[in-house]
């Protein structure tokens, strides 16, 4: 005798499969759409690339979560010339990897609505009202 196909069912597991699902679903994932984004850790990376000097800039990509793709060795076009960037979702390209990781902070801070009078994303007051006048 012969077993029925049964079709597969999920099923939720106990244990550590729990609480291994329950933490994956709140790791960011690898490539979020720009609504997805939070504007603060967006506004917080470009700064960190912006500060951080020239010839370490690739580093501190890399170890904010940055994949740098270079350019194909034998291109046969343009576009397999150039440097790939990409960070929380936003790519950019380059004929130099300096230039492409120039080009991703560009895009990325333009990426980030200004709100401060000193274009940071947060203001500290934040719609309320002006202090009170002293006497």
């Amino acid at each position: 005798m012969r077993a029925a196909v049964k079709p597969e069912v999920s099923r939720r597991s106990c244990g550590a499969d729990n609480a291994r699902a329950d933490q994956s679903s709140k790791l960011p994932t690898a490539r979020a759409s720009s609504a997805e984004i939070n504007t603060l850790t967006l506004y917080a990376a470009t700064e960190a690339l912006r500060a951080t000097p020239m010839h370490q800039r690739s580093a501190q990509f890399a170890d904010l979560g940055g994949c740098i793709t270079a350019p194909a060795s034998d291109a046969w076009v343009y576009d397999e010339a150039l440097w790939l960037v990409d960070l929380m979702g936003i790519p950019c390209v380059g004929t130099s990897r300096q230039n492409a990781l120039s080009n991703w902070i560009k895009t990325a801070s333009a990426r980030v609505p200004r709100r401060a009078s000193d274009g940071r994303p947060d203001c500290p007051y934040n719609g309320q009202s002006s202090a009170p006048a002293t006497r």
